[in-house]
């Protein structure tokens, strides 16, 4: 199940927090809503358990993925492609144009799931991960 957070949701929030300690010590959700108004979270849950999530921007013409995580257990088994049809569906309903993100150029799964989705190499962010080129990706939706 896809549940959007808001700031108001300070269950759901700490949940998350706990369940990605590594993601939220530096930079608390609460502490991103407020300084940034572009902001958007969604999680992935099952039962109880959040076993994902996506961190974007609401950029008037476009979404801007900052982080899409799966727990480690829970991934290949499609948890990261519904929360891509999930983002895409909500984009198709903005009329969004385009949805970007980087990834690391070594992240050969990452990758591989955004171009099954249609994202295109657009440029090359060099040393943008701690020294490792990234590639700046684009799905055009209109």
């Amino acid at each position: 199940m896809i549940i959007e957070l808001d700031k108001e949701n300070q269950t759901l929030i700490e949940q998350l927090e706990d369940s990605f300690p590594h993601y939220f010590l530096k930079n608390p959700i609460n502490k991103d809503f407020e300084q940034n108004i572009f902001t958007k979270y969604f999680i992935y849950q099952e039962k109880s358990n959040i076993i994902g999530f996506v961190n974007y921007y609401d950029l008037y013409e476009r979404y801007e993925i900052s982080y899409i995580e799966v727990k480690e257990e829970y991934r290949n088994q499609k948890v990261g492609s519904k929360m891509l049809d999930y983002l895409i569906e909500e984009a198709k309903k903005k009329n969004i144009e385009n949805i970007t993100l980087e990834v690391n150029v070594q992240n050969e799964n990452a990758i591989k799931l955004y171009e099954k989705y249609n994202f295109k190499k657009v440029a090359i962010r060099e040393k943008y991960y701690d020294g490792v080129d990234g590639y700046l990706m684009e799905r055009k939706m209109m």
